[in-house]
């Protein structure tokens, strides 16, 4: 079984060391170099740096040996690291380049949102969520409404650092699959360059790479068995956003699998109402802040909002209510279909690669069923589609369908136009392939010896 690091407390010291040597260097270029209150190149030059060497310290950290294990050839594991730290500044700057882009959204809502966090008083500003996120990003928004920046990059800036931490994430999950280093730098790289991560944070100004870093995080703690830690981090995903509940199903997996606990379930509403404590203290009523996700269900109203799906296929005119409930029926029916599949193969799941299918299933499978689904909600599926394809090179049409089908959906909304590909056949596509990969599941499955069968589990 893989550590988190292959040295841990080296590792997470090096982690907190970076993080806090990042941010003092940042402000120490805005204060020596008073020319960036006025122009703003440079201002977005210490950004894309900062995140920079906080990637340099994500990936050290990844690679650093065990005590007194001296790694063989170290200067090719230097050229090597060099060579995607280079890479990885490439990827950077290209986020710096859409750092000026103001989508409506940050016209129409955040802007608004920071200006209002701006006048008033931090106990104000925490007692009423001016904004349609949980109170988790609000207190993000209420940092960055008091520093004497220009809003826009820091909201870039936060997506930004989640991307790193996102990608991080799946080189752990890829290790579990391979010992090769240069796999583990590639998707690193792969992850940052995926379109929809690029567009999501640097170009639109949101921040699903925020759900989205915890949500990995928490497939990995309970991949690696680590039950509480788990339960932990997808108490902190589901608290920036309800997407996450996209792979709610998979803890449900894993405790039939054995890998976690279910009794350390209490995490999840423990770290969820942890986080709206300053906001309660501050004068929220406890109701308000516990119900948010049905406030914003109810008020975001569209049998589908720009999304690829089974919903794209019913076409236009129709009365959303008569498919609303329908839609949700439809997908709590796939949910336990999926669930008593892997019930009945509980013993066979004795792979990583068998957890990566069933998320990236769930992840895929979910809003593609479900109504009311939004152009951004596949986010975490193109993720894991690269993480799958890292498991499974003959998957490799899975990230190419699954993100041109998610990315085709931001290009209308961010730009107004179409690509190539019509929604309909896209859609038609991002199905066949969501069952292409549930049959190939079931097909290793079926081929499998269960748990009893062998002497050992089959785990990297």
């Amino acid at each position: 079984m893989k550590q988190f690091f292959a040295n841990d407390k080296m590792g997470i010291l090096w982690i907190v060391l970076t993080v806090v040597a990042a941010v003092g260097f940042y402000f120490a270029v805005m204060q020596f170099d008073q020319i960036n209150r006025y122009y703003e190149h440079p201002y977005i030059i210490g950004l894309m740096l900062t995140l920079l060497f906080l990637s340099a310290g994500l990936i050290i950290a990844f690679m650093l040996p065990s005590p007194g294990e001296i790694p063989e050839r170290a200067g090719e594991c230097f050229v090597t690291l060099a060579l995607f730290l280079l890479m990885t500044a490439g990827l950077i700057s290209l986020r710096g380049a859409f750092f000026y882009f103001e989508s409506n959204d940050y016209l129409y809502y955040l802007r608004h949102w920071i200006a209002s966090l701006r006048n008033m008083t931090v106990p104000e500003a925490l007692s009423y969520n001016v904004s349609d996120h949980n109170m988790p990003y609000v207190y993000i928004l209420l940092g960055i409404s008091r520093l004497d920046y220009t809003p826009l990059y820091f909201i870039k800036f936060i997506s930004g650092a989640f991307d790193i931490v996102l990608a991080f994430f799946v080189m752990k999950l890829v290790a579990f699959s391979t010992g090769n280093v240069k796999i583990h730098l590639a998707v690193f790289l792969g992850t940052l360059a995926i379109p929809t991560v690029v567009l999501n944070g640097a170009m639109w100004g949101q921040n699903d790479s925020v759900y989205a870093a915890f949500a990995l995080g928490s497939l990995y703690f309970a991949m690696a068995g680590k039950s509480k830690w788990a339960f932990a981090f997808f108490g902190l995903a589901i608290s920036f956003k309800l997407q996450a509940v996209f792979i709610l199903p998979m803890f449900i997996v894993f405790c039939m699998a054995g890998r976690i606990k279910a009794r350390d379930f209490w995490l999840v509403p423990a770290v969820f109402v942890a986080l709206l404590a300053p906001a309660v203290i501050s004068g929220m009523p406890p109701l308000d802040a516990l119900t948010i996700y049905f406030d914003r269900f109810n008020n975001y109203g569209g049998l589908n909002s720009n999304a690829m799906g089974l919903w794209r296929l019913v076409g236009w005119g129709i009365e959303e209510a008569q498919f609303i409930t329908a839609g949700l029926f439809i997908g709590g029916i796939g949910v336990c279909a999926a669930l008593y599949f892997a019930f009945t193969n509980r013993d066979k799941l004795t792979q990583p690669a068998d957890f990566i299918y069933l998320a990236y299933i769930f992840a895929a499978g979910m809003p593609f069923v479900l109504p009311k689904m939004h152009d951004r909600y596949l986010f975490l599926a193109d993720v894991l589609s690269i993480v799958l394809v890292a498991f499974n090179k003959k998957l490799w049409f899975v990230p190419i369908v699954t993100i041109l089908a998610s990315y085709t959906s931001y290009v209308w909304t961010l730009m107004g136009h179409t690509t190539l590909i019509n929604y309909v056949y896209l859609s038609v596509a991002l199905g066949v392939v969501i069952i292409y990969v549930i049959k190939d599941l079931a097909e290793r499955l079926a081929a499998r010896k269960s748990r009893d069968e062998i002497d050992e589990l089959e785990w990297v």
